[in-house]
């Protein structure tokens, strides 16, 4: 008798957690998009870049559709320049303060004439948390330093003196040697 009220419990038990399971919606595991050298990035990590644009992508579904495509097609190739530019800076040795940090995001709040709290809440509104937004603007830093002494030499004072085409050239020395690291480098897209 005590065995057959065990195995009733057992089968009610099981009963329930097969609906509680049937009630929740599959989880869908992350998945990779790419291998740079030894760094894998994830669906997430490129999902996490395209939030921030969300809401300016149109309303209408097929042309958001379209652009969500197209905009994650951009964060996975900016995703792997990010990571050539760190893994690059770093047998360079180049390195990016706390200081320097805050003294990027200050820079930015007056360019754009706001308080610091202004600031922190246009960034909050656009989806980022106070550390995702220092961790963005560590690595503008970052790649500007790398910029600057990868291309010091490479740039001719003389033909850029306007700032525009300074920076169309810079831009240029840029994408050149973002060429020459995907050569050296191992890069798999999925």
């Amino acid at each position: 008798m005590l065995l057959a009220a065990l195995a009733l419990a057992s089968t009610a038990s099981l009963a329930q957690a097969e609906e509680k399971s049937a009630e929740r919606a599959p989880v869908p595991l992350d998945g990779i998009v790419a291998i740079v050298e030894d760094v894998v990035l994830f669906r997430s990590d490129v999902a996490e870049r395209v939030r921030h644009f969300e809401p300016q992508l149109p309303k209408d579904p097929q042309k958001r559709r379209a652009e969500l495509g197209e905009l994650s097609r951009v964060m996975v190739k900016r995703l792997i320049e990010e990571v050539l530019i760190a893994k690059d800076a770093q047998r360079l040795q180049i390195e990016v303060s706390d200081a320097e940090v805050a003294s990027g995001i200050a820079t930015v709040a007056a360019q754009n004439k706001v308080t610091r709290a202004e600031l922190d809440a246009e960034v909050t509104k656009a989806g980022f948390t106070p550390a995702s937004y220092a961790e963005e603007v560590r690595r503008q830093v970052l790649e500007q330093k790398w910029l600057v002494l990868r291309a010091v030499d490479k740039i001719d004072r003389k033909k850029t003196g306007d700032p525009a085409s300074f920076q169309a050239v810079i831009e240029k020395q840029r994408e050149l040697l973002l060429a020459d690291l995907r050569r050296r480098a191992y890069i798999e897209i999925r």
